[in-house]
């Protein structure tokens, strides 16, 4: 559990962050980057929450 919290909090600065320099297909990227390392630590909360609970 102690892997989630850092893995969605980087999710989200990923999600947010803005940066002029990369143009608007970096910033897709990044959010893209963003979503998905929030979606992962989701999916690991979830499958170790199971295996604690079974």
């Amino acid at each position: 559990m102690f892997l989630v919290i850092p893995i969605i909090l980087l999710g989200a600065i990923l999600f947010g962050l803005r940066i002029d320099n990369f143009g608007n297909l970096g910033n897709i990227i990044l959010n893209i980057l963003g979503v998905g390392f929030m979606l992962l630590g989701v999916f690991i909360g979830k499958k170790k929450k199971q295996k604690l609970f079974s």
